[in-house]
């Protein structure tokens, strides 16, 4: 007699059924996901950029001080006041201030003379323009604005020292996490070598492709491209190296928060080519959260200030790097206790479950007794 057996649909075959809840519910997650990054994005981008105006503008001034007091009432500027115009101008290239304006005393061919760096950011270099000739109209007065870091006439928005950070950043936290999907946990030292040189030898290739194409496709490059090739690095080093700790901490998925969140947040609260003062309150704070603001503003500082003011974003990007080490340290530490709190005591034996007797000292001699006697068993029944 032949059987016929008919065989079950498997369980993961009748899942993935085209018609099936579960590949509809799935399908229901991912573009529920993907409308929430994508309107993410764009809130924070249009509400960061969409509508810039001065915010704790930071301004020295000197000259009047009739003009100086009336300046004051505007709530959006921070003055320091200077003695001259020699030290006004010396305030805006040190990046003491983000503008100066030397202001007269009202009377004919009267001049306010304003100072602006639209390296420091196209936007805010506009708004301060704009301050000027305000102030020039109140006091019957012209304005005459000099723009002391102009942007390269291959950049003349300032948007690709943004994009090269913007990219950079990127591209650090999707190789950590791409390297920690492929190699595994840091949970040994010499994992947390192998992972270390891995890193900063990928960002190092990064920032060498970027500087390369901004220098010699771009024309972007205004100094040495060692320089800008150093601050890439460095960007790369501090974001990549925070998202293995965040990874090694918390897993891959903390980690793509994180890099979202990097996105989301971190690009606009870096004040991308405007400034950071012509955002928003919220964006100004994120802006000391996030290291894509230290990072603009220390390749600018290289770009168009002589290396001015790069200490503050230097050590904000060591803090970053910093904390991507301590973290890693912390989850391997962690494990190595968990580890052995789950560890039985008692030694080895007791470890694996086993227990060896102790042979008996007369076993020989007793299997050779029972060896003879069975010698004299008789073979065939008793009666």
């Amino acid at each position: 007699m032949t059987h016929v057996i008919e065989s079950t649909p498997r369980r993961a075959e009748s899942a993935q059924h085209p018609g099936s809840a579960h590949h509809y519910r799935n399908l229901i997650l991912g573009a529920v996901a993907i409308l929430f990054l994508a309107m993410a994005m764009l809130t924070s981008y249009s509400s960061a950029f969409g509508n810039p105006t001065p915010n704790n503008v930071h301004l020295a001034v000197t000259g009047d001080a009739n003009a100086i007091v009336a300046l004051e009432q505007q709530g959006s500027l921070e003055l320091t006041v200077v003695t001259s115009a020699a030290n006004a101008r010396d305030a805006v290239l040190d990046r003491d201030v983000d503008g100066a304006l030397v202001l007269p005393a009202p009377g004919e061919n009267a001049v306010v003379s304003t100072y602006i760096a639209s390296g420091g950011g196209r936007g805010l270099g506009q708004a301060i323009s704009g301050i000027g000739t305000s102030i020039a109209a109140k006091l019957s007065a012209t304005n005459t604005t000099t723009d002391l870091a102009p942007l390269p006439a291959k950049d003349p928005v300032g948007s690709v020292e943004f994009y090269a950070i913007l990219f950079v950043g990127l591209g650090a936290a999707l190789g950590a996490t791409v390297f920690g999907r492929i190699l595994g946990t840091v949970d040994t030292a010499a994992t947390f070598v192998e992972r270390s040189v891995v890193l900063v030898l990928y960002t190092g290739v990064l920032a060498g492709l970027i500087t390369v194409w901004i220098d010699s496709a771009l024309g972007a490059v205004t100094v040495e491209p060692g320089a800008v090739f150093a601050v890439l690095w460095m960007t790369g080093v501090a974001i990549g190296g925070a998202v293995t700790g965040v990874a090694a901490l918390g897993g891959m998925n903390a980690a793509l928060v994180m890099t979202l969140a990097l996105v989301i947040l971190g690009n606009t609260s870096s004040g991308g080519p405007l400034g950071i003062h012509v955002l928003n309150d919220f964006f100004q704070a994120l802006y000391y959260v996030f290291p894509q603001g230290g990072a603009l503003d220390l390749l600018r500082s290289v770009q168009y200030f002589d290396g001015a003011a790069v200490s503050a974003p230097i050590i904000r990007l060591g803090i970053w790097a910093a904390a991507g080490i301590l973290f890693t340290l912390a989850a391997m530490l962690l494990r190595k206790r968990r580890e052995a709190a789950t560890r039985p005591k008692g030694g080895a034996g007791a470890e694996l479950g086993h227990f060896t007797p102790a042979a008996p000292t007369n076993s020989a001699p007793q299997r050779a007794e029972l060896t003879t006697t069975s010698a004299f068993i008789p073979l065939t029944p008793s009666p």
